[in-house]
């Protein structure tokens, strides 16, 4: 059942909620081919029986159900700034046969305690919301803080997108900057700044269709 974080930054919600709330219905469709990495993500997300996955900025809930289907016997968790977005996971959770626990919130905000046992997640899951965020380092930081010992982060968003053929990438870019989209190296910087800083390391970095989207897996220590 979806609840509502603490009305910090209520303007990106708001925002959000004006974004997608026309978007509900078409909303997988149209991402369906332009979101590369998301099922490679889930595939080797390596979860087991008991453990909790969290996806920071959950959508209609379309990862969430692919990741309950694959990885039997999991807690499942959401948060998405958008309430129209969350109306539809719920939904679409529920006609899935999937009990999951989504939270209205931004993603520099991930609450560590959002289970409800004061424990860390095992798995954070972030697809392709760094690169439209407010604070993606700040979102970076809190993801990791939210993960329990031995929990992994893994991201999936675009990539420099330096390995296409001209001039896709600068046609890409200009597209993606139309809806406040755009890379964000400081992403990968961030996760190799909190490993040197003992936090953890990061365990993969692969890229993508030529660097159109990058994939990173960090595990905290």
């Amino acid at each position: 059942m979806a609840s509502e974080a603490r009305p910090a930054q209520g303007d990106i919600r708001d925002r959000m909620d004006r974004m997608y709330r026309p978007q509900t219905l078409i909303y997988d469709l149209t991402r369906k081919y332009y979101l590369l990495g998301r099922d490679r993500l889930i595939a080797e997300l390596g979860a087991r029986p008991g453990q909790t996955v969290l996806e920071v900025g959950c959508g209609t809930g379309r990862n969430l159900i692919e990741i309950g289907r694959r990885y039997p016997g999991l807690r499942l968790h959401g948060l998405d700034a958008a309430a129209p977005m969350l109306e539809v996971a719920e939904a679409k959770l529920r006609s899935a046969g999937l009990d999951a626990r989504l939270t209205r919130g931004v993603a520099e905000e991930v609450d560590p305690h959002g289970k409800g046992d004061g424990a860390g997640y095992d798995h954070v899951v972030v697809s392709y919301v760094l690169s439209m965020v407010d604070d993606p380092a700040a979102a970076v930081r809190a993801a990791v803080g939210a993960l329990g010992p031995g929990g992994t982060l893994h991201i999936v968003d675009f990539g420099d997108m330096g390995g296409l053929p001209a001039p896709v990438p600068a046609l890409m870019r200009a597209w993606l900057a139309r809806f406040g989209v755009r890379h964000r190296p400081e992403v990968e910087a961030i996760l190799r700044e909190l490993a040197v800083a003992g936090r953890g390391r990061v365990a993969e970095r692969a890229a993508i269709a030529r660097g159109y989207a990058l994939l990173l897996r960090f595990t905290r220590a």
